[in-house]
């Protein structure tokens, strides 16, 4: 993984809120961590409706949620 990636993955898990799911990533090996973000690249990067309802979903404020779009922008949508 790029420099990039890992610093989105360090930053989405910091950021986590739910612990189920934070638990899940501590399990994936890192080729677990690769394939996962590879299958959520493109909602993160082309279906900002699906993403920022997700975020809603799982609990992020709406300030919340537009800053964590901005850091996957910045660290994996950005050439």
């Amino acid at each position: 993984m790029s420099d990039h990636e890992k610093e989105w993955v360090e930053y989405s898990y910091a950021h986590e809120k739910s612990d189920e799911t934070k638990r899940a990533w501590e399990e994936l090996s890192a080729e677990g961590v690769k394939s996962y973000l590879e299958r959520q690249r493109p909602t993160l990067c082309g279906d900002t409706v699906s993403l920022m309802k997700s975020l809603k979903e799982a609990g992020y404020e709406a300030g919340e949620a537009q800053d964590y779009k901005e850091k996957v922008d910045d660290l994996l949508c950005s050439p």
